[in-house]
């Protein structure tokens, strides 16, 4: 679990889901609450699938599932550098939650099976990143350079679980560093 997690969220948690919305805002990112699932703690939904000029694109359903808002800033604020590589699409799957509560069910991880580059070129996770695309290994970099994620998990780091797609999270941090009265 995020550090400083727990449910019901706390008055942390809520402050910090404030304050994503309003940096979402500052960010032009267009996005709109989105029906509570499991236990985000602020799911919105994107209202354009853009971000930064990047299109997510569903893999297997119509639309984007509902994400914390901490995972969209995360993609905002990595927008820029992946944009600079190339990318113009990632393609998302459903992430695959088993019955345990997992940073899918929480709303702060994707799984990303492609991405698009600017040249049309479709870079797929499960055949070119062992061939050492280097789109792949950039996004890849980029991914783990950024604090905003946790290490993302790809076939090099975790070939069983994660041999046809990038896995990656949202790194929040809910503890409350304000004194104890």
């Amino acid at each position: 679990m995020p550090r400083g997690f727990q449910w019901p969220p706390s008055r942390t948690m809520r402050e910090a889901a404030a304050a994503c919305e309003a940096k979402l805002d500052e960010l032009g990112v267009a996005w709109k609450s989105a029906k509570r699932e499991g236990r985000m703690v602020d799911p919105i939904a994107l209202a354009d699938t853009a971000l930064g000029g990047i299109d997510y694109v569903p893999v297997h359903d119509k639309q984007l599932p509902a994400m914390d808002c901490q995972l969209v800033l995360a993609l905002a604020q990595v927008a820029p550098k992946l944009y600079e590589l190339g990318v113009r699409e990632v393609h998302v799957a459903a992430g695959k939650t088993k019955d345990l509560l997992s940073r899918h069910a929480l709303g702060l991880a994707m799984d990303i099976v492609s991405f698009v580059d600017d040249n049309g070129r479709e870079a797929v996770v499960a055949k070119d990143y062992k061939a050492g695309d280097e789109l792949l290994l950039s996004i890849e970099r980029a991914l783990d350079d950024n604090p905003a994620f946790r290490t993302v998990l790809t076939p090099a780091n975790d070939p069983i679980s994660h041999a046809d797609h990038f896995h990656v999270e949202a790194n929040p941090d809910y503890t409350d560093d304000r004194p104890s009265s």
